[in-house]
């Protein structure tokens, strides 16, 4: 079965002209600020440590924004394998 190769997220956007960028980066824009004050929110009252918080947070605006694509596909197994010089 072929896989489907899409660009990145993170390509996308470098490809994008200014007037561009600002519109599509919106929505998403909105949904993060809801859920990191979500998430502020669980630390205030302590159903997060502060940590976790951090961590999610990150985790949240990686994927948001593609970073998450990026940094699977630079350091995917396949990547990492064609970078690992073969012993003889």
């Amino acid at each position: 079965m072929a896989e489907t190769v899409t660009p990145s997220l993170v390509h996308q956007f470098s490809k994008m002209k200014p007037a561009d960028f600002g519109p599509t980066i919106e929505s998403k824009w909105q949904v993060g600020q809801k859920l990191v004050k979500e998430i502020q929110g669980a630390v205030e009252k302590g159903q997060l440590t502060p940590l976790d918080g951090a961590r999610t947070i990150s985790s949240l605006t990686a994927t948001l924004f593609g970073y998450d694509e990026f940094i699977l596909r630079e350091f995917s197994p396949e990547t990492l394998l064609a970078a690992t010089p073969s012993r003889r």
